[in-house]
């Protein structure tokens, strides 16, 4: 369609109508649109199949459907009835739109995610922002609107000039339009218009206008649009997994670069003295520590890693060092004090004396 709108509007370098550029064209998208339906009828077949009563109650699904039944409404009724058929495929290209479930699975697309989840979230933001522009650009249009109004009856300015300004400020729904160009578009333009053919000290209202509204009131709205944008992006379920999930392959990575780095002899462990050897390098020690894990005593440090054999695996450097590094979390305070509970009942429990709780400790202070 499109070359042949060209061909018919003469514009330029479309020279010859659509058929002849590809002559096969209307076959070709005949039969693929015959595939698609087919496949999209069995899809849909299958789905009520497997899902039964329960595919009706899910809207994606009723969506789907109806586009499967417009398309059998365009076969059998287009030769009795007007029916639009590129209406309707713009409709059926709505699905498309179905392949942004894919996204939440593919781990490749998780900035595409992050985009989408944060848009579909700001949409309360991105309202009232529009809102509030929309209120201060409609007063001050019909405002100028009304004072422009003695300039246009002027029999003395030119003609010329009047059509000019006209044709940024002659109606309610012109000034509105010009209003956002001057707010987000090139506002030079109307600017000039207004100071050339009217006045002068329109030229201060256009640069007070563009500082005020152009530039401070958009600047905060697309500061609170982002810190929204952010914060949406940053309390989604998915992102944090996939946050935490590229941390702990990070991680990984980084540990097993420090093992094979340690692991001189190449037999797949860590003995004590290579893990000393390793870390009388002050890089070693500036690099853990980056990553919040102060080394002061590699001894001790090989010990905390260390199962009991003396000897540190890939996977035990790995689960240690992710285990060790940050501040201590409330989750390992309560842990050892309950394996200190444990111990105390076990000690107490061996001298054949009463357990003494934590609670009972506090009473008697």
């Amino acid at each position: 369609d499109g070359l042949q709108r060209g061909f018919d509007l003469t514009y330029p370098h479309f020279d010859a109508p659509a058929r002849e550029l590809w002559p096969h064209a209307e076959t070709i998208f005949l039969v693929l649109d015959w595939v698609f339906g087919v496949v999209y009828v069995i899809e849909i077949l299958v789905r009520i199949a497997g899902t039964k009563w329960a595919f009706f109650c899910d809207l994606s699904n009723l969506f789907d459907a109806s586009l499967v039944l417009l398309w059998l409404c365009e076969l059998t009724l287009s030769h009795y009835l007007y029916v639009d058929a590129a209406l309707i495929r713009t409709l059926r290209l709505a699905r498309v739109l179905r392949l942004l479930r894919l996204i939440r699975t593919i781990h490749g697309f998780d900035a595409l995610y992050i985009m989408t989840t944060a848009m579909s979230g700001s949409l309360v933001v991105l309202f009232w922002s529009f809102v509030l522009l929309l209120v201060v650009q409609t007063t001050i249009a019909l405002s100028l609107t009304q004072i422009l109004a003695g300039f246009f009856k002027n029999a003395d300015v030119p003609v010329a000039q009047r059509l000019e300004v006209f044709e940024y400020f002659g109606t309610a729904s012109r000034s509105m339009f010009t209003m956002f160009e001057l707010t987000l578009a090139n506002w030079t333009i109307v600017g000039r218009s207004l100071s050339e053919n009217v006045s002068e000290y329109f030229a201060i209202f256009n640069v007070g206008y563009k500082l005020v509204i152009g530039f401070a009131a958009v600047g905060i709205i697309n500061a609170v649009f982002i810190q929204e944008t952010f914060k949406v992006a940053s309390s989604d379920d998915t992102v944090m997994m996939r946050q935490k999930e590229r941390d702990r392959r990070l991680h990984t990575k980084k540990m097993k670069t420090l093992f094979e780095a340690a692991d001189e002899s190449g037999d797949g462990v860590i003995d004590m003295e290579e893990f000393r050897r390793i870390f009388d390098m002050p890089e070693i020690r500036t690099w853990l520590a980056a990553q919040d894990l102060q080394v002061t005593d590699p001894d001790v440090l090989f010990k905390l890693l260390d199962d009991g054999d003396k000897q540190l695996t890939a996977e035990e450097l790995v689960r240690g060092v992710d285990r060790l590094k940050g501040n201590a979390k409330s989750v390992d305070l309560e842990a050892f004090i309950m394996e200190q509970r444990a111990f105390v009942s076990q000690v107490c429990a061996g001298l054949g004396l009463p357990t003494v709780s934590r609670i009972s400790l506090v009473s008697q202070n």
